[in-house]
């Protein structure tokens, strides 16, 4: 999986030091919202850390949910708050498998985020149609790897 889209997200890309760190921040709580970071998530988060030029430290990872939700209720932009509501539902799907603990969790930051649960809802059928398409994007084409979790394209 690869987190080079984020390139095309302006908003990400603009936002200030402490949003992004409080972006990450968020996204490093939702990979071991499950109890287990997995190695692709790490990765996904790291590459993200570097395209947006922002230092990871290792206690990143140990943010708890509750302060995570404190920390994204800071960020005060509208749209990088929906963005951090896409990332999550994307971080999410990495393992093909959306837990309830996800779940809750990314509605706890939604909630956080002052966002309309309608709005979540959009943003994760969203998501879901585009994994879709891209699996069916794999059939059509004959490729032999699902590529239904790849935004790089």
């Amino acid at each position: 999986m690869s987190a080079s889209f984020a390139l095309k997200s302006r908003c990400l890309q603009d936002a200030t030091a402490k949003e992004k760190s409080f972006f990450l921040a968020t996204l490093c709580t939702m990979a071991r919202i499950d109890g287990n970071l997995k190695k692709s998530e790490q990765r996904y988060i790291e590459e993200l850390a570097a395209i947006t030029k922002t230092e990871l430290a290792p206690k990143i990872y140990g943010c708890s949910a509750t302060d995570c939700c404190r920390l994204a209720a800071k960020i005060k932009n509208r749209r990088l708050a929906l963005e951090l509501i896409k990332y999550l539902f994307i971080l999410a799907y990495t393992d093909n498998e959306f837990t309830d603990t996800e779940g809750r969790f990314i509605c706890d930051i939604g909630e956080a985020l002052h966002l309309e649960p309608q709005k979540i809802s959009q943003i994760s059928s969203w998501i879901i149609d585009r994994i879709i398409w891209l699996e069916q994007e794999a059939l059509i084409f004959e490729e032999t790897e699902n590529k239904g979790t790849r935004y790089d394209k």
